[in-house]
C-alpha cells in the first residue's frame, strides 16, 4: 500500500527524470565520443564529468537558502526545481549541439555543464522528496527515487543510443 500513495509515487517519476542527465554523460557520451574516433585516453578523461555529482555538496546550501527572484514566489522547492529542470534541458541540448571532433573542449565543457545541472537538479529532488513526504513515507519515498532515478538513467541511456544509431547524436541527446 505505500507503494501507491501519491507522494511516493511523486519521488519515483522524479527519481526518473532526475536520472536523465547522468545517463547523457555516461555510456551514451563514452559511446559517441568513441564512435567518433576519439582515444581511450581521451574518453576515460571523461569520466571527470561525474566527478561534480560527488561535489555537489559545496552548492546545496545556495539550493537550500537562496530565494529566486520571480519564481521564489513559487515556493522554494518548487522554484528551483523548475529552474534545474530548465538548466538539464539547456546542458543536454548545449551537449547535443557539440561536435567532439571540432572541439573536445567544448565537449568536456558542455559534460560538465550537464553533471552541474543534473547534480543541481538531485538536489532539489532530494530537499522537495524529505519536506514533502511523511515520517513514515521516507523509506519508501526514498526507495522509489532511487528506482526512478535507476530506471531512468538506463532508459534514457538505452533510447539515446537507439536514437543515435537511427538519426544521429544530435538527435538522440
Amino acid at each position: 500500500r505505500p507503494y501507491t500513495e501519491s507522494a511516493p509515487l511523486a519521488a519515483l517519476f522524479l527519481g526518473i527524470s532526475s536520472g536523465f542527465p547522468y545517463a547523457m554523460i555516461g555510456a551514451t557520451l563514452n559511446t559517441r565520443l568513441a564512435q567518433d574516433g576519439i582515444d581511450k585516453k581521451t574518453v576515460t578523461a571523461f569520466t571527470l564529468a561525474f566527478l561534480v555529482y560527488n561535489l555537489k555538496v559545496f552548492w546545496a546550501w545556495v539550493v537550500d537558502g537562496v530565494r529566486l527572484p520571480l519564481l521564489g514566489r513559487l515556493g522554494q522547492r518548487v522554484s528551483w526545481l523548475l529552474l534545474a529542470g530548465a538548466l538539464v534541458i539547456a546542458a543536454v541540448v548545449n551537449l547535443a549541439l557539440v561536435d567532439p571532433k571540432a572541439s573536445i573542449q567544448a565537449t568536456v565543457v558542455a559534460a560538465v555543464l550537464v553533471g552541474l545541472a543534473g547534480a543541481t537538479y538531485d538536489i532539489v529532488i532530494d530537499a522537495y522528496r524529505i519536506e514533502t513526504l511523511k515520517p513514515y513515507q521516507l523509506g519508501v519515498g526514498s526507495g522509489m527515487s532511487q528506482y526512478g532515478w535507476r530506471i531512468g538513467s538506463a532508459a534514457a541511456g538505452a533510447l539515446a543510443l537507439v536514437i543515435a544509431a537511427r538519426a544521429g547524436w544530435s538527435a538522440a541527446y
